[in-house]
C-alpha cells in the first residue's frame, strides 16, 4: 500500500509517541571522578581485557570510524558495530537487548560474549592485578574501596569514560540539506529519531530483516555522526544513506508479517532522497 506523507508522519507518531516513558525512566548515574574517567580510557585500549588477549573495545570501536569499525557485521553473532556516540543520553542498549538496564551492564556485554571478547574470568582482571600501575589507577579510581580490580568497578570505568565521548561537530546545514529537514518532518521519521539521542529508545520491528531476535523488534538506532559510521542497520546491510532511505521507501527490506504497521511504502523523488541523505550526513 502507497501512503502520503501525511499519513505516514500520523501512523509513526501514533506508534512511537508510548515510548517516550522510557526517557523519563532513566536516572541519572553520579558524576564521574576524573580518575574514573582516565581508568576508563585506559581500559578501553586494553586487550587484557579479553579471554584471548587479542582484542581491545576500541578495536571495534574506533574513533576514527565513529567509534564503529565500518564493516557490515563484526562477529559471528552477525550484528553491526554501534557507534559509542550518544550512549551518555541512551536509556536503551544493544540491538535486541531491552532487558540491559545501563551503560555499565551494556560494557560486559561483549567481555563476557565468547564470540566477542569473552567468556568474563578471573584470569583477565588477574593480569591488571599484577599490574602495578593499575592497582594505583584502580585506587585512585575507586578510593576506600574494600576490594580492588572488581569487574563492578570496570564496568563503571568504561562506562564513565564512554560518557565523555563528544558527539560530531555539526556543521551549517547546507540547501539541500535544509530541504531534507523539512522532508525528514514530513516523512514523520522524527516520531522515532528525536530528542538528544535522534532515538525514541523503542524497539520496533522496520522490516530490516526476519531476525527472530527480541521478537524481531531491534532498538531504534541513533542517527548521530551518521556520515562517519556506514554501513547502517543491526546487519549492516545497508551500505549507504541513500541505501536506508531507500529501504524505508519500499516498506522495508523484508516486509510481511510482524513489521510495525507503521513502515509502510511512500513516495519520494530521486531529488528529494538526496535531500533527505544530506539532512542524516550532517548530524
Amino acid at each position: 500500500m502507497i501512503v502520503t506523507i501525511k499519513a505516514a508522519r500520523l501512523v509513526l507518531g501514533m506508534i512511537c509517541l508510548g515510548a517516550t516513558w522510557l526517557l523519563s525512566q532513566a536516572a541519572a548515574p553520579p558524576p564521574p571522578s576524573t580518575a574514573q574517567v582516565a581508568l576508563g580510557w585506559r581500559l578501553l585500549a586494553d586487550r587484557r581485557l579479553s579471554a584471548g588477549l587479542n582484542l581491545a573495545c576500541l578495536d571495534c570501536h574506533r574513533p576514527d570510524r565513529g567509534y564503529a569499525d565500518g564493516r557490515a557485521v563484526a562477529t559471528a553473532d552477525g550484528l553491526n558495530t554501534p557507534t559509542l556516540y550518544g550512549l551518555a543520553d541512551r536509556a536503551t542498549f544493544g540491538w535486541f537487548t531491552p532487558e540491559v538496564p545501563s551503560l555499565e551492564a551494556f560494557a560486559l556485554r561483549p567481555l563476557n560474549n565468547p564470540r566477542e571478547m569473552g567468556p568474563i574470568s578471573d584470569a583477565s582482571l588477574d593480569r591488571l592485578r599484577a599490574d602495578p600501575a593499575m592497582r594505583v589507577a584502580y585506587a585512585d579510581a575507586f578510593p576506600g574501596a574494600g576490594e580492588r580490580i572488581t569487574w563492578t568497578q570496570t564496568a563503571q570505568a568504561l562506562a564513565a569514560a564512554i560518557r565523555t565521548i563528544p558527539n560530531p561537530r555539526v556543521g551549517e546545514l547546507s540547501p539541500a540539506a535544509v530541504r531534507g529537514v523539512a522532508i525528514f518532518a514530513e516523512l514523520g521519521c522524527g516520531a522515532c529519531h528525536r530528542g538528544r539521542t535522534h532515538s525514541s529508545e523503542a524497539y520496533l520491528n522496520t522490516g530490516v530483516s526476519r531476525d527472530s531476535r527480541n521478537g524481531g523488534n531491534a532498538r531504534v538506532p541513533s542517527l548521530i555522526g551518521l556520515a562517519q559510521t556506514a554501513p547502517y542497520f543491526h546487519d549492516g546491510s545497508a551500505a549507504t544513506l541513500a541505501d536506508v532511505v531507500r529501504a524505508y521507501q519500499f516498506g522495508g527490506q523484508t516486509p510481511g508479517p510482524g513489521v510495525n504497521v507503521a513502515i509502510s511504502p511512500f513516495v519520494i523523488t530521486d531529488g528529494e532522497l538526496q535531500d533527505v541523505v544530506a539532512f542524516l550526513a550532517n548530524l
